[in-house]
């Protein structure tokens, strides 16, 4: 590690234990074991505190060559690792893996029958479609003409006035152009293309088709009261209907019957003053009376048509008529809904064989698409290497990859590592996560360049611990974490072991010791300062650290000769020899009760985590 920007500190500890030891030798002590303790000479000063950790080069951006093919393929050729792909090799397209195809082919032989069958499904179900919309044009068409002509017949009859007025009264198209205006409206309803959202609801079940929309009302609402026809008689004589002629034709008639009966009673009386006094023969008054009783019975037959075509055949031959309209038009709406019911259907077949046939090509496209994936080309220049680089050992070792080796879906082939931005991925121990953050700087020393020293950045710092080291160590928690290499460095290869250096703090003057010289009691810090020809035991406040020296925030002054080892318990029992200077009073610092032993001195490291915890 790299200390107040140099090697400095080293070399004065090394000065100040031989000095130190060699005073104390010449000195004397109380006992052998207090005289080759040796000592440091507590410092004050810059001291800069950091996380070292170890660590592994790799590339920040890798180009991964992985396998495409769905079912487990075997490599039946693969460049050799550590290839140097080059940028003429990506122009020819060079073969980097080449992947058994065998059974792609199989595939795309047998898809290609099943795909041939669903292209003639498809087109026949566009084609039955359009000619299913042609026939309901058709029908529609049909049933206007009828309805048309039932409307005419009704006009006929009565005349233009007299069916628009009672047709209007009845809620039905009183003229051509309504009955235009009804048809096309039933035709757009016939020829509506089915909305695949209804259609997808209704094949939900009975809940989604609950939900679908009532079918709409087509036709218009039928007469419900018996029509009386009859008064419409009443003052058309002028009219320009059948009815109205068959009327004025039946009057006409009555009234010649009576004029004839006129005459014939006239010549019947004529002929019997004229037999009276033997004028006529008895014969031709008879032929007369019977030429009157003829015409009296005519004139009895013309009146009963007439009555009977104002009380009956009128009013039955209007209901039928108006009858035959509203059954033209049901027909109708019959059709209409007849046309939707098949247009549904025509449009459901045409849907689903547009999806099948969209899942038929897509499955050829990826057929294809796997089957050039077989044969792996080169993209990018740059240097090849076998498998995962971001996996551990022991995935890539269960997933070698050779010649006749086994790949499957998504497994990493080759690897060509980005080699302008590096950076080191190292793993943060709990206990010293707290301490690192984004952006700090860190010196990255590589074991393969002793001597280097390369500087970063922390540009990645997990919030999870790594779940893959916690599997099989639980009580082992670290944070994955990536330290960006500033600039580019052609020498350096991934997979390199690096040492990394985070600097998290820099105090520029403190007093410090080495971190081996501090003692832990009871969550409490000691130091033995030597005093004289003894080690004195001082409680001491201590305050951040590094993998050499700690911080004494209190209980030491800078020159304080501190022992770096600290010393056994027939050391620590010399002191309290008669003759030997002990302390008076037991509350004074380096004073411990009397009978009390000495505690046996904890791991630094332990010390050192349990500081980072507090």
């Amino acid at each position: 590690m790299m200390k107040n920007k140099g090697n400095w500190k080293t070399w004065t500890a090394i000065i100040a234990v031989t000095v130190g030891g060699g005073s104390w030798l010449l000195l004397g002590g109380s006992s052998e074991e207090v005289t080759t303790v040796p000592t440091f000479s507590a410092a004050r000063g810059p001291l800069q505190v950091a996380v070292l950790q170890g660590g592994e080069i790799r590339a920040l951006h890798n180009h991964e060559v992985k396998s495409e093919i769905e079912t487990p393929t075997k490599i039946l050729s693969i460049i050799p690792e550590g290839y140097m792909v080059t940028e003429e090799d990506v122009k020819e397209g060079k073969v980097l893996v080449e992947l058994d195809s065998t059974d792609i082919k199989s595939r795309i032989q047998s898809h290609e029958i099943d795909f041939q069958t669903t292209v003639s499904n498809y087109i026949d179900a566009d084609e039955g479609r359009e000619i299913q919309r042609s026939e309901n044009q058709s029908l529609v068409r049909d049933m206007k003409e009828s309805s048309t002509f039932a409307l005419m017949d009704f006009e006929k009859y009565l005349g233009r006035e007299l069916t628009t007025k009672i047709l209007a009264d009845a809620g039905l198209p009183a003229t051509v152009d309504a009955l235009d205006k009804f048809v096309h409206m039933l035709d757009a309803q016939a020829n509506t293309p089915v909305d695949p959202a209804v259609v997808k609801a209704a094949a939900g079940g009975e809940k989604a088709v609950a939900k679908l929309p009532p079918a709409r009302k087509l036709g218009a609402t039928p007469v419900r009261e018996r029509i009386d026809f009859t008064p419409f008689l009443e003052g058309t004589s002028g009219g320009d209907g059948e009815a109205q002629q068959k009327l004025r034709q039946l009057e006409d008639d009555l009234l010649l019957r009576k004029s004839e009966l006129a005459v014939a009673k006239q010549k019947v009386e004529s002929s019997g003053r004229l037999a009276a006094k033997s004028f006529i023969s008895k014969a031709q008054l008879e032929n007369d009376q019977v030429t009157f009783e003829k015409v009296t019975l005519a004139v009895k037959t013309a009146a009963t048509e007439l009555d009977l075509f104002k009380k009956y055949e009128f009013s039955k031959q209007c209901a039928m008529l108006l009858s035959a309209y509203r059954e033209s038009l049901t027909k109708l709406e019959r059709v209409v809904r007849a046309n939707r019911s098949k247009m549904a259907q025509a449009e459901t077949r045409f849907q689903t064989s547009k999806r099948r046939y969209e899942m038929e090509l897509a499955q050829r496209e990826d057929l294809d698409r796997q089957f050039k994936a077989c044969t792996i080309k080169a993209t990018q220049p740059g240097l090849v290497a076998y498998g995962d680089l971001d996996a551990g050992s022991s995935y890539n070792y269960s997933n070698s990859i050779e010649e006749g080796a086994s790949v499957r879906l998504r497994q990493t082939i080759l690897t060509i590592p980005d080699m302008s931005r590096m950076g080191v991925h190292v793993k943060i121990h709990e206990s010293q996560v707290k301490k690192v953050k984004l952006g700090q700087t860190a010196l990255i020393r590589v074991d393969a360049e002793p001597g280097k020293v390369l500087e970063g950045r922390v540009a990645e710092l997990a919030l999870m611990p790594d779940s893959s080291s916690s599997r099989y160590t639980p009580n082992l928690k670290v944070y994955p974490s990536t330290i960006h290499i500033e600039g580019i460095h052609p020498w350096l290869k991934p997979g390199m072991n690096a040492k990394v250096e985070i600097i998290v703090d820099q105090l520029s003057d403190v007093v410090f010791v080495p971190v081996q010289s501090v003692e832990v009691e009871q969550d409490k810090h000691f130091c033995y300062i030597r005093s004289g020809a003894r080690l004195e035991r001082r409680p001491i406040q201590t305050g951040v650290f590094n993998d050499e020296f700690i911080e004494i925030k209190d209980g030491l002054q800078p020159g304080d000769q501190v022992a770096i080892s600290l010393p056994k318990k027939s050391s620590a029992d010399d002191m309290n020899r008669p003759g030997a200077a002990q302390p008076a009073d037991p509350g004074q610092p380096g004073a411990r009760p009397k009978g009390q032993k000495a505690g046996k001195a904890k791991d630094v490291a332990a010390a050192t985590s349990s500081q980072a915890a507090l």
